[in-house]
């Protein structure tokens, strides 16, 4: 069984490796593993990457929302993920890459409060890049980060809402998540 955390012994060991395949997506194809993580609530659009490029990170979109599928055909793997944007919803694939490391943490993760609990969940979670929202980097095109640190772009005020977009461990968006249900 395929997890988030033996992914890459997965890939690893995986015989088929690079492989041509015409069989058509979906109907030839057995979903084998879901990336998406639901413990800690709603997604975020935001793509990143380490500065080297030899990492995947699969808590960055668009692998965040993707599934692993295998050709039942000729064993190929792909990830499938439906891409919203525009007039109707697109399912899209992206080969799985044997030469690279995929890192199932971080994650990024859309963060919605009401503006009255915001000073209680820069305080809880030492968020202090809140206390001045207009330094906070927008998120435009692929972010590049530093996986040790805690990241927060897109910040945004609206009504009696604020929402941006986070960056962090798994067991920090679990955190966050029961903190924005409370």
């Amino acid at each position: 069984m395929v997890t988030l955390e033996n992914i890459n012994d997965f890939f690893n060991e995986y015989p088929i490796k690079d492989i041509n395949c015409s069989h058509v997506i979906l109907r030839d194809y057995e979903k084998i593993f879901d990336v998406f993580d639901n413990s800690f609530g709603y997604l975020s659009y935001l793509e990143f990457k380490s500065n080297d490029d030899s990492e995947i990170f699969l808590g960055s979109y668009p692998l965040n929302g993707a599934e692993l599928w295998k050709c039942k055909n000729c064993g190929k793997l792909q990830f499938f993920y439906t891409e919203s944007v525009g007039h109707f919803p697109t399912t899209l694939s992206i080969d799985v890459n044997f030469s690279k490391t995929y890192q199932s943490n971080p994650f990024a993760k859309s963060v919605t409060l009401n503006k009255e609990k915001v000073s209680y969940f820069i305080d809880t979670f030492g968020f202090d890049e809140l206390k001045n929202p207009e330094k906070i980097e927008g998120f435009n095109g692929i972010k590049i980060i530093d996986k040790e640190d805690k990241c927060i772009f897109g910040y945004s005020d609206y009504q009696d809402k604020i929402t941006f977009n986070i960056i962090a461990d798994r067991k920090i968006l679990r955190k966050i998540f029961e903190f924005e249900k409370s």
